[in-house]
């Protein structure tokens, strides 16, 4: 599906990733992430192919939200999803964890919703716990699967508030996304993907 792959991203970029569908966007997110193992071709992460790299490591490193941010809430409050992943595999002692949850709960406006479920918050809301969970962890890059799909004016705003946050904190990420303008504002970099391979612009 992938041929003259050729590119490379600072932890601390912004990158757009375009691309007609069915070309290969999500298959490249998921060798990025070492859910898939390339073929041929090497994927390094900090200098070491991801191919030797445990998932749980790289995981720790790259962040990733699901086009449909509902795919990755299954706790019965928001806060106890905040409080997931530092359960299980996190090395954090209990007032760190404390202090980077209430952080990134404030941070993105959740403070309010903590005892709520995550299935009773709007779209908007849903996406930026999902942002709100995946950074608490201290991921240095994140990758963002559509994520302006469904969103009106107002909760595209909201978005690039967010990514605006991300900035300030150094932390670098990748938008796949078919929306130009909002790429256009908010990357750095753009990668356009085809069955020629791929071109940086």
């Amino acid at each position: 599906l992938l041929k003259n792959i050729s590119f490379g991203i600072e932890k601390n970029q912004h990158i757009g990733l375009i691309g007609d569908n069915g070309c290969g966007k999500t298959t490249l997110i998921k060798l990025m992430l070492g859910i898939l193992k390339p073929q041929k071709g090497t994927i390094f992460l900090e200098g070491k192919n991801v191919k030797e790299v445990p998932l749980s490591h790289i995981g720790r490193k790259i962040g990733y939200m699901f086009q449909n941010p509902e795919k990755q809430l299954f706790c019965p409050t928001v806060r106890e999803q905040m409080c997931f992943s530092f359960k299980y595999g996190n090395e954090i002692n209990q007032h760190d964890m404390e202090e980077r949850i209430n952080h990134y709960l404030e941070m993105f406006e959740l403070e309010k919703y903590k005892n709520d479920s995550p299935m009773n918050l709007s779209r908007g809301e849903k996406q930026r716990l999902v942002l709100a969970s995946v950074l608490s962890r201290d991921v240095e890059f994140l990758i963002m699967d559509e994520p302006t799909t469904g969103l009106d004016m107002r909760r595209k705003k909201q978005l690039e508030k967010c990514l605006e946050t991300l900035k300030n904190e150094e932390k670098g990420y990748m938008i796949v996304s078919h929306d130009s303008d909002f790429l256009e504002k908010n990357v750095d970099k753009l990668l356009i993907l085809s069955s020629k391979g791929v071109e940086v612009k």
